[in-house]
């Protein structure tokens, strides 16, 4: 008797799936419509209300030398140790400040510590002894300087705390030219996505909710009766009578 329950169970379920399948298929022209609106949606949003960010690029070449300036494998790996020391000093306060009151003499408006780290990343690629400092912001020009600025405080302040050798600056940045973000296709797909979810989780939910008895398949599944008749939809009727007239 268990076993026969827990197949009635089984059975309900993929029944179950299958209807709702079919109910959303049935829905699908409003599916569609809902995804082409968050996707439209989404990209005005992302095309008017969110600003244009632009991401300038300084480069290191952290070696540490011995004191005759021949460079050997135990300086290269002295200098892969010193590039993530630099990492966490890049981003400390008496370099930021720096950073900061720059800023505020060439620009004329102060960014507080706090938002420039939030504004820079550091990549270390595997294997080597270059830093990339990425600075991202919503003007090119500051980009370039932010990014500028914290390389000659990484050659003039950190060498200095950690009694090293100078790093090299490989690689000036330059104003970029082109947007880094945002990326109107990731925001298009989103609204896309989100449009289609919301839409068939609405039908979803109106199907699960609603228990009327609509079918004689729906009284046999409820009820576990087979109806001996079935009345046709009243409006068929009343189309019919009309006609006849």
């Amino acid at each position: 008797m268990n076993n026969n329950n827990y197949k009635d169970k089984d059975d309900e379920i993929t029944i179950d799936l299958k209807e709702i399948a079919y109910v959303l298929m049935e829905k699908l022209h409003y599916i569609v419509m809902f995804l082409l609106v968050g996707a439209v949606v989404f990209n005005m949003y992302s095309y008017f209300l969110i600003k244009p960010t632009y991401t300038s690029t300084s480069r290191l070449y952290v070696v540490s030398a011995t004191k005759d300036s021949v460079v050997n494998f135990s300086d290269l790996s002295v200098g892969t140790n010193l590039t993530k020391d630099y990492v966490e000093l890049l981003l400390s306060y008496p370099v930021l400040d720096k950073v900061s009151e720059k800023i505020e003499n060439d620009y004329d408006y102060k960014i507080s510590s706090e938002s420039l780290q939030k504004m820079i990343s550091l990549e270390n690629p595997e294997d080597t002894r270059i830093l990339n400092i990425n600075v991202t912001t919503t003007d090119p020009k500051v980009s370039k300087t932010i990014a500028n600025a914290l390389a000659d405080e990484a050659v003039e302040y950190i060498p200095d705390t950690m009694g090293t050798f100078k790093p090299n600056i490989a690689q000036v940045a330059r104003e970029a030219e082109i947007k880094t973000g945002p990326s109107y296709l990731k925001y298009t797909a989103i609204g896309a996505l989100l449009g289609t979810l919301l839409c068939m989780a609405w039908f979803i939910f109106k199907y699960l909710s609603d228990d009327t008895i609509k079918t004689k398949e729906d009284i046999e599944k409820y009820f576990g009766m087979t109806p001996l008749a079935v009345l046709p939809y009243v409006e068929k009727i009343e189309e019919s009578e009309n006609s006849e007239e």
